[in-house]
C-alpha cells in the first residue's frame, strides 16, 4: 500500500494530465472527469489528510489555506457548471491555475510538514483512510 504521501502527490499528477489533455482538445467529457477527479480528491483531503495533520502538527495556518484553496476550486467549479463554449473553456484555465498553486503550496509546505511530523505506520494509514475517502465520496 503506497503512503498517503505519494498517493495525493498522484492525484495532482493525475489531474495535470487531465488538464493537458483538455488543453489538446477541449471536451465537456474531460472536463468532467477532471471535475470528478478534484471532487474526489477533495473529500479525501479534507476526510483523511487535513485532520491528520492537524493532530501531528498543529498546523492550523496549513490547514486553513489549503482548505481555502478548496473552497475557491469548489466555487470555480460550481461558475463552470453554468458555461458553455468559450466561456467554459476560458473558466476552466482558471480552475487549472487555481489548483496549480493549491498543489505547489501543498507540494512544498504542507507535505514536507506532514513527513516530517508522522511516522511510516501513520503515513500509510492515511494512505488507506485517503483511498477509503475517494471511494466513499468520488
Amino acid at each position: 500500500m503506497p503512503n498517503g504521501i505519494d498517493l495525493i502527490v498522484a492525484d495532482h499528477q493525475h489531474v495535470n494530465e487531465l488538464f493537458a489533455q483538455f488543453d489538446a482538445n477541449p471536451s465537456g467529457t474531460t472536463l468532467g472527469l477532471i471535475v470528478a477527479a478534484l471532487t474526489a480528491h477533495d473529500e479525501a483531503e479534507q476526510a483523511a489528510l487535513y485532520p491528520l495533520l492537524g493532530t501531528l502538527t498543529g498546523g492550523l495556518a496549513l490547514v486553513q489555506r489549503a482548505q481555502a484553496a478548496h473552497s475557491m476550486i469548489k466555487k470555480q467549479i460550481d461558475n463552470l457548471k453554468q458555461l458553455e463554449g468559450p466561456p467554459l473553456t476560458a473558466a476552466a484555465r482558471v480552475l487549472r491555475q487555481i489548483v496549480a498553486r493549491h498543489v505547489e503550496d501543498e507540494e512544498r509546505k504542507l507535505l514536507p510538514t506532514l513527513a516530517a511530523a508522522a511516522t511510516p505506520q501513520q503515513l500509510e494509514a492515511l494512505g488507506v483512510r485517503f483511498l477509503q475517502a475517494k471511494q466513499r465520496g468520488g
